[in-house]
């Protein structure tokens, strides 16, 4: 018989934790401040672009052996499940004259080279005829649509008999008495992201906000794009195209920024690159308007953290928050770590 768990956040790592708890055999109920269908700035994960593109370097064998199963589980729901409102999609990174002038004439690729499928350096007819784009490499990703996934999700969890409560949990060890059977919980996994800086029984002061602006529009396109900006600090452009039409354009990465009020002239910026480097957004054979068609400016603040993540297990609390950027593409990293301690907890519990 399977443990009662308590899961705090109902983030897409308290979401995806809880789904993967459940088809081990706990009865689990989730707890979340915030839950799938609600938009606020300090609940991140429906603001994600979101896409599979790891950020781990090539020694940091940990957080890449995080990313390395979401990308074979994304594409398994692309092939397999339409509901889950992920597709493939392929994604080109440009380097431009100035970013390879600044790394010594070196292209720099990316870790997963040999993981991912189809990648390639890029042809010169392939680039953007900007005049500032000299490199670039092209591998297939996936685009994950994150309001639907979340509910997606959600819904997987209502059917294996999991539970979802919106409450404001103040102090972690309140989590024990909210499991849906009225016994108290077994273990507690805290998903909490940012709020893990002042919950009471964590107050994690290593947690900090990545502030990030994005637009979402309707306009098309038919391939994810990233190119480095010259002379603006922590910002860049990247357009993810969803599955059911119009596309992510990106946007900033601005460190222990709480700011969630839009930037307008940033919002500009973005526009202006999004059609220099993707002219098939304006492009009619697409089904494109002439302009980018802007249908809301997005700030949410990733959940950062000193050092990287916070994966362990204090006692019966397992900590699962901090992975910043990389939640969709670590999630279901982070959940088979999580099912690892609990495993790990449950089998010293049996021998005392």
């Amino acid at each position: 018989m399977g443990a009662k768990i308590v899961v705090l956040g109902a983030g897409v790592l308290g979401l995806t934790s809880a789904l993967e708890l459940l088809k081990k055999g706990h009865d689990v109920s989730i707890v979340g401040r915030h839950i799938p269908g609600d938009l606020d700035s300090l609940y991140t994960s429906p603001w994600a672009g979101a896409n599979w593109g790891s950020f781990a370097g090539p020694d940091e064998y940990f957080l890449q052996d995080l990313d390395k199963p979401g990308y074979k589980k994304f594409f398994e729901l692309a092939r397999n499940d339409p509901s889950a409102g992920v597709h493939i999609v392929p994604h080109h990174t440009y380097i431009t004259k100035a970013e390879l002038e600044r790394k010594g004439g070196k292209v720099t690729y990316p870790w997963f080279i040999n993981f991912v499928e189809g990648f390639r350096e890029l042809d010169q007819s392939e680039l953007p005829k900007t005049g500032d784009i000299v490199k670039g490499w092209t591998f297939d990703s996936v685009t994950i649509s994150t309001t639907l996934y979340l509910n997606y999700l959600l819904q997987k969890i209502f059917k294996l008999g999991g539970t979802l409560r919106r409450k404001e949990v103040k102090h972690l060890k309140d989590a024990y008495a909210l499991h849906h059977t009225g016994s108290k919980a077994d273990i507690v996994i805290n998903c909490t992201g940012l709020l893990a800086r002042r919950l009471k029984g964590v107050e994690d002061q290593d947690v900090y906000p990545i502030r990030g602006q994005i637009l979402w529009v309707r306009n098309n396109a038919t391939k994810q794009i990233v190119v480095a900006i010259e002379g603006y600090a922590n910002e860049s452009l990247y357009i993810f195209p969803r599955k059911e039409g119009g596309c992510i354009i990106g946007g900033t990465f601005i460190v222990n920024d709480w700011s969630t009020i839009p930037d307008p002239e940033l919002s500009k910026r973005m526009i202006e690159r999004a059609k220099k480097y993707l002219p098939e957004l304006v492009d009619p054979k697409l089904g494109n308007d002439p302009e980018i068609d802007v249908f809301r400016h997005n700030v949410g603040l990733r959940p950062a953290r000193k050092n990287g993540p916070r994966i362990e297990r204090e006692g019966s609390i397992i900590h699962n928050y901090g992975i910043s950027g990389a939640g969709y593409q670590a999630s279901y990293g982070l959940a088979g770590q999580v099912i690892r301690l609990v495993d790990e907890y449950l089998k010293r519990e049996a021998k005392l």
